[in-house]
């Protein structure tokens, strides 16, 4: 018997169901592939972090005792994810029958974005979850306790899970003209916003809350005809009981030439962190420059067009996997001769890099790495040398960073002089935004003599129990990690000096205090203002914070802020016969220097000559912090050495009043 009351299946309202129903159906078998990889501790915190958000109770995670109530998403109790939190029945019955029904929910639409349900998941998969909001039903004390509730199930995930969980806030308003500025703050933004936009719309999958109306309309449309669409399709009265559950987050255009510039130059930066992950979104983004028919579609809209096709295990429509395609396709034709690298790294992404290892058997992703052995004709013994990357040397794991990362920067160079043209026609904001991103690359692609490398990705995202530092009979410094308490130490960096070994250690952050324990093995000791020996962290201590804490640094050029000085005494009776200086910028760049001194020289043209050398370092604010390797302390070297300081800043400057003398007061 036909019911009345529904949508006739040519109506607007029909076409619209049938829409959802396959953004339903594609979101059903993401979330599928997600759960299958999550271990069952993490599959529980990622079922739970929904309901931690929806709720504000004492008893749980996430609880903000402070007014106003900040919690609460739109139509939560209505998601799969209610559902699954009752199936655990862990949460009280009263809990569930006072403290859910929310009746004004500060979260519009809940989303999570990256590489969970694709591909490219794995065990170091972070949480990165988008929080829509409306600004405007927010003051600033509500905002503050929705940010401080956040902080708690960050601080609670990372505690209890040993789970990375990052939330970002925005306004609808804002995401919807591509604005991502803070809570009553100015925008400053140098990732790429179109991308970042393409992105979510790419990989996010539907938590709770609203759905993105992007979702349910034609793909590749132009920005005119899909603000009018929307705009049309939200005044209808008919399409209300439809349209409440959805929310307007914008489209995305086709990327321009400054688009591809910015995008470019942003993944350089962001290649420290995984290079391989780098190198193929700038290749994506990189394709939009060339006149390839299926370039001129945005990833996210080719995606969209495989909503209603998905199927469980499926590989075509898996966001990841039309990258692939997408960068395959550009090196076939543009780019041949990087064509080799770039199935490197699709293969080592499919893998979980820099966690390498095979994906399970029968899973789509393992069908999809068979599929790419055969077409691509991989041999056998180097399949087999790349899933033994872990246990690759140290030296072999940076050379295909440092590969992977020139290749970028090849990629750069190749557009370098269109973006330089583009620049010039920026607004100041925008050419402000520009100057920090040119600043960072410049950082990230500096080899500059001195300055102290990166290590392997692999090392870096390691928490290493024990580093032990060697002097080998040849006079060279010798690192040795062990990446696990049941694992002997290796061999991870050598170098000529003791500062090149801490400054390499400080760099890469493979030192966390309470966690990682160095031994130094050395007969001389650590000395800084006492008698008594220190231990390496104290070292490590006046060099904090190495890293920048705010991209703001990047729009000056770099100056020195910090020098450690190191006076090496290897015989008592001859005094201090070599120095060593590590010299940190406000890039957060580490430089090694190094002077060796002539021991039958007096004490005092010894001291003047290592003024002199840290005299090199210009700048008003730089901080001198000197420490002595040596039998036992000379109370007198340090002294010294800051008289011919002053001496020398005196002479530059004569008459130069107290106040005004910043090197002095640092002394």
């Amino acid at each position: 018997m036909h019911n009345s009351s529904l949508p006739t299946e040519n109506t607007l309202a029909a076409k619209l169901i049938r829409m959802k129903t396959a953004f339903s159906n594609y979101n059903v078998v993401r979330m599928r592939e997600a759960l299958r990889y999550l271990s069952g501790p993490k599959f529980d915190l990622f079922i739970k972090i929904p309901f931690l958000i929806h709720i504000n109770h004492p008893q749980f995670p996430g609880y903000v005792p402070e007014s106003p109530v900040a919690c609460g998403i739109y139509n939560f109790k209505n998601s799969g994810f209610y559902k699954a939190v009752l199936d655990l029945e862990e949460i009280p019955r009263d809990i569930l029958e006072t403290e859910t029904d929310i009746k004004d929910p500060c979260i519009l639409g809940f989303y999570h974005i990256g590489s969970l349900g694709t591909f490219t998941q794995s065990a170091q998969s972070d949480f990165d979850y988008w929080i829509i909001i409306d600004r405007t039903c927010f003051t600033e004390q509500r905002y503050y306790n929705l940010e401080k509730k956040l902080n708690h199930i960050v601080k609670f995930s990372r505690e209890n899970f040993d789970q990375e969980v990052t939330f970002f806030i925005m306004d609808q308003a804002d995401i919807r003209k591509d604005c991502y500025a803070g809570f009553d703050a100015p925008e400053t933004m140098i990732a790429p916003k179109l991308f970042l936009k393409e992105e979510f719309y790419r990989t996010f999958l539907m938590i709770a809350g609203k759905i993105p109306i992007w979702t349910i309309l034609p793909a590749n449309m132009r920005q005119g005809t899909y603000d009018r669409l929307v705009e049309h399709l939200f005044r209808q009265t008919e399409l209300a009981f439809l349209l409440k559950d959805f929310i307007d987050l914008g489209k995305v255009e086709m990327p321009s030439g400054k688009d591809i510039y910015q995008g470019i130059r942003w993944h350089i930066c962001k290649s420290k962190e995984d290079p391989v992950k780098a190198l193929l979104k700038a290749t994506m983004i990189l394709s939009h420059t060339t006149n390839e028919k299926n370039s001129g579609m945005l990833l996210c809209d080719e995606l969209k067009q495989k909503f209603a096709k998905a199927g469980i295990d499926d590989c075509e429509s898996d966001p990841y996997k039309i990258m692939f395609d997408r960068v395959l396709n550009y090196h076939e034709v543009h780019a041949h001769d990087g064509l080799k690298l770039i199935k490197t790294a699709i293969f080592l992404r499919l893998c979980s890099y820099p966690e390498v290892k095979l994906p399970e058997p029968g899973s789509p992703k393992k069908q999809l790495i068979d599929k790419y052995i055969r077409t691509w004709n991989i041999l056998p013994s180097h399949i087999k040398k790349l899933m033994s990357y872990q246990n690759w040397p140290e030296e072999g794991k940076q050379l295909l960073d440092t590969t992977l990362i020139q290749r970028l920067a090849g990629m750069y160079e190749q557009i370098n002089a269109k973006g330089k043209a583009i620049e010039k026609d920026l607004p100041p904001a925008e050419q402000r935004n520009m100057k920090i991103l040119n600043n960072k690359v410049k950082s990230c692609l500096n080899t500059e003599s001195g300055k102290i490398p990166a290590s392997s990705n692999f090392l870096t995202r390691h928490a290493l129990p024990f580093l032990l530092i060697t002097k080998n009979s040849m006079g060279k410094w010798i690192l040795s990690a062990a990446l696990s308490n049941t694992v002997h130490e290796s061999v991870v960096h050598k170098s000529t000096a003791f500062l090149g070994l801490m400054g390499w250690i400080m760099e890469n952050r493979l030192y966390r205090r309470n966690k990682t324990h160095i031994r130094l093995e050395t007969e001389l000791k650590l000395y800084e203002s006492r008698d008594q020996a220190v231990s390496t962290d104290a070292l490590y201590l006046v060099m904090q914070p190495v890293k920048p804490l705010f991209d703001g640094c990047f729009e000056d050029n770099a100056r020195w802020t910090k020098i450690l000085i190191l006076l090496v005494c290897p015989d008592p009776s001859c005094g201090v016969a070599q120095v060593e200086l590590l010299a940190l910028n406000s890039w957060g760049e580490l430089f090694l220097d190094q002077l060796k001194l002539d021991t039958d020289r007096p004490l005092n043209d010894r001291y003047r000559k290592i003024a002199d050398k840290i005299n090199q370092y210009t700048g008003e604010e730089i901080r001198l912090f000197f420490f002595q390797m040596a039998d036992t302390r000379d109370a007198n070297a340090v002294y010294q050495i800051k008289q011919f300081l002053a001496d020398r800043f005196l002479m530059h400057r004569p008459g130069t009043p107290k106040k005004n003398r910043p090197m002095l007061d640092k002394l």
